[in-house]
């Protein structure tokens, strides 16, 4: 069912990767351009330093990142539910179109249980 979603998520203008992480930074499930790495890496240390930086200010719950780098390059990162990280990658989308999409199937990210 995972697969499934986040295979849905990919057919979003500009989603070119989707993957699923769990509170630890661990891959739990990945649906993108086949021999590309996900970069859990990057999605991992954004998310870390967003929650610091959130408890450190008192800004309240972390729901979401967006970011934006060279070549239009862009990550969105939700947090569907504690121990459920949904990352979209790609460039050129709107980021409004991403976000509308996980909303869509947020339900059915936080719901499915974990393999």
């Amino acid at each position: 069912m995972l697969q499934r979603v986040l295979a849905n998520l990919v057919k979003t203008e500009g989603v070119e990767q989707a993957m699923l992480l769990d509170e630890r930074g661990s891959l739990l499930a990945c649906v993108g351009n086949e021999g590309k790495v996900p970069p859990t890496e990057s999605a991992i240390q954004a998310t870390n330093i967003a929650i610091e930086l959130s408890a450190a200010l008192d800004l309240g719950e972390l729901y979401e990142i967006w970011c934006e780098g060279d070549d239009n390059h862009r990550m969105m990162i939700d947090i569907a539910r504690p121990g459920r990280i949904v990352v979209l990658t790609g460039s050129n989308g709107r980021l409004a179109r991403w976000r509308h999409a996980l909303d869509r199937n947020r339900r059915i990210i936080a719901t499915t249980p974990q393999m």
